[in-house]
């Protein structure tokens, strides 16, 4: 364990299953709070499961087999991102997710992430927390960018995007086209 967390520094520090039942979770059946949603993530690591983690997901994830992770997510766990992400072993998650990001998040993310994980950004030339932060930051987070604001990926075409704030129209809708993906992958 490192000295400033009482969380394991990897999974080879004891990861033992707990109640929550995650062979019947789903990511529109239930509420978790900040220590529940841990013991989830920690009981799905045991079982050597893949991780998935959607930050900032909204009520509910629209990306398959995720974790949604926000503070008004009406599935998944609902907590800020960064106190969760502050919560779980290093180098633990398999892939990261952030659709529309609406704080920072990317120095936490990255000590999450699995070596070879990679974190999906998802969002607008105009968002402050999709941007990277400069190069000898990612190096030290041993992040390689695998590409910058370039279309949004195809598998994530099917989601719908929204700001908080209306458009002087009224909309909250981002047009798709708007929206551009940058992927980050850890490395040694």
């Amino acid at each position: 364990m490192s000295p400033e967390s009482h969380e394991p520094d990897n999974l080879n520090e004891s990861l033992t299953p707990h109640p929550i039942n995650t062979n019947s979770f789903t990511s529109h059946e239930l509420i978790l709070n900040l220590e529940e949603g841990v013991e989830l993530i920690i009981n799905k690591l045991a079982l050597r499961e893949a991780i998935i983690l959607d930050l900032f997901g909204g009520q509910f994830s629209q990306v398959p087999n995720a974790i949604n992770i926000d503070i008004i997510a009406d599935s998944g766990i609902r907590a800020s991102v960064a106190d969760l992400l502050t919560k779980l072993p290093k180098n633990s998650i398999d892939e990261i997710i952030a659709s529309n990001p609406q704080a920072d998040f990317i120095e936490q993310a990255a000590i999450a992430l699995k070596l070879g994980g990679r974190i999906y950004i998802n969002a607008t030339k105009g968002n402050p927390f999709g941007r990277l932060p400069n190069s000898e930051i990612l190096e030290r987070l041993k992040l390689i960018v695998i590409q910058v604001n370039s279309p949004l990926a195809p598998r994530f075409a099917h989601q719908k995007f929204s700001r908080q704030t209306p458009r002087s129209d009224g909309t909250l809708d981002i047009p798709i086209f708007s929206i551009k993906t940058t992927i980050l992958e850890k490395i040694k």
